[in-house]
């Protein structure tokens, strides 16, 4: 499967998506282009549960741009699922013929359960949690799955999707008090009655879909985060309730004009946050992580296993995956830099943050990713990079980590106030001995040969920390030594292996 380029696309109850996706090792997934298309097929089924003639035109003229885009991306395959409405409507099978007549893409129309399993593999690959629930809201229906050491353990579905509420419960715009309540006791009634267990110690709750990728959008706007990226932000227990009372105040066309929110869920994002909301009360939540990715990615990873790696190994994977983009990246070379930039970190930091540990490893990774774009400001933009990628299984604490290696190894002392509060809860004096540790590493390995391969090691002879590495013997490295003496109190002794 590895190196495969692949189209998935997803006929959802509110939207539908194309995403063109190159395949990695370990699960790593590039996405090379993407198009959404409203559809509303939630509201195209009339009174006796069959699609509208509208509907089909609608879904039929979304899916040639969607075929065109997934040809013109050099997909060599095409997949195509239909969730909700498709399967409820007594005629989603007559859709299905139309579209494989058409475009020749055979559409998989799937259950709840098997959509909730997507939606797990997706959204659960790419953040660093372990066990908890995911939850994914659509247009038509809402899915749980419990999920234990990264595998899915049971999973629940509910016809509680964003527009179908809407349509079931408000009639008024703003909502009424009433409306909002008979809705919100509907929901606790069906959560209890299909006995949704509360999250245990150590476990977190994941959420995908639009709707609640919407809600993080507002939320990281408001709260004036410092990272842009939405993929691992934490929305806080507290602000979903807050944020759901506010939208439930205001009409439409208000909500509409709120940054963040896509103006196509203007009249349905008050149904879905109250949906939200009462999962997070009724399993104790505290905060939901938000992912980037979910079904579409999930169909795509399920072709293989719907085992997940553990989140270091996403990491790694997802890191080794950015850099090949980068003609200047040469993996023994950035290898050898990594090897020894851990090697002195485990000699000299022995009891430092774990976090630091691992985020030094990609930062010495990705050097040369920045130096692909501009050779003299290299850790700048590396940490522009690491902070703008799409990367996976990383918490922001960890990418803001990685960023501040970078700036920091370029320049001792360089003010990191665009990372915070995020930065604030790293130690700072082992932020910056990390960063002391990366920029050595990186210096020996700018003066080792690049034809010359074989493993640094480091020794430590009373004050002394003497590195054994392939570099040039002409090489003092003053500076490098001075910079180390004045953060570790070693001398420094570079031992050329070429000798």
């Amino acid at each position: 499967m590895s190196g495969r380029r692949v189209a998935v696309i997803d006929i959802g109850s509110n939207s539908g998506r194309v995403v063109v996706l190159q395949i990695g090792d370990r699960g790593a997934l590039e996405v090379i282009d993407e198009l959404r298309a409203p559809l509303r097929l939630a509201r195209a089924l009339d009174h006796d549960g069959r699609l509208t003639t509208q509907g089909f035109e609608t879904t039929l003229d979304a899916m040639g741009d969607f075929v065109a885009l997934a040809h013109g991306q050099g997909a060599e395959e095409i997949r195509a699922v239909g969730t909700f409405a498709m399967r409820e409507a007594k005629n989603g099978g007559v859709l299905a013929e139309l579209i494989r007549e058409r475009f020749g893409v055979t559409v998989e129309i799937v259950d709840g359960y098997r959509e909730a399993r997507f939606g797990f593999v997706g959204a659960v690959y790419g953040i660093d949690v372990m066990d908890g629930l995911s939850v994914d809201i659509g247009g038509g229906s809402l899915q749980l799955v419990r999920f234990r050491d990264r595998a899915p353990d049971y999973a629940w579905t509910f016809p509680f999707g964003a527009l179908r509420l809407t349509d079931s419960f408000i009639t008024n715009d703003p909502p009424k008090n009433g409306e909002v309540r008979a809705l919100r006791k509907h929901i606790r009634e069906a959560l209890a009655e299909a006995g949704l267990p509360r999250l245990e110690e150590g476990e977190a709750l994941v959420g995908t879909g639009g709707t609640i990728r919407n809600l993080a959008k507002i939320d990281l706007r408001r709260e004036r985060y410092p990272l842009g990226r939405l993929h691992g932000y934490e929305v806080a227990r507290d602000n979903v309730r807050r944020l759901t009372r506010s939208l439930a105040r205001i009409d439409s066309a208000r909500r509409a004009s709120i940054p963040g929110l896509n103006s196509s869920r203007a009249d349905s994002i008050v149904a879905g946050a109250i949906a939200v909301d009462e999962v997070m009360e009724f399993v104790g939540a505290t905060g939901l992580h938000v992912s980037g990715q979910g079904m579409r990615e999930g169909v795509i990873r399920g072709m293989v296993s719907e085992a997940l790696p553990a989140p270091e190994v996403a990491r790694a994977a997802s890191v080794r995956s950015l850099c090949r983009a980068f003609y200047r990246w040469n993996q023994p070379h950035a290898d050898r830099r990594a090897q020894l930039a851990v090697a002195l970190f485990d000699v000299l930091m022995p009891d430092a943050d774990p976090v630091l540990r691992e985020a030094l490893d990609h930062a010495a990774q990705v050097i040369d990713v920045g130096a692909t774009i501009d050779v003299y400001n290299r850790h700048a933009r590396a940490a522009d990079v690491v902070v703008d990628a799409d990367l996976q299984g990383f918490s922001h604490r960890m990418l803001v980590a990685v960023a501040s290696l970078l700036l920091l190894a370029e320049r001792a002392g360089t003010s990191l106030k665009q990372f915070r509060p995020i930065v604030d809860s790293l130690p700072a004096d082992e932020l910056a001995a990390a960063a002391t540790v990366l920029d050595l590493a990186d210096e020996v390995e700018r003066r080792s040969p690049p034809t010359t391969l074989g493993e640094p090691t480091v020794v430590v002879r009373d004050d002394t920390v003497e590195v054994h590495a392939p570099v040039s013997r002409w090489w003092r490295g003053e500076e490098s030594a001075a910079r180390f003496h004045e953060t570790f109190g070693h001398d420094l002794e570079i031992i050329s292996a070429l000798d």
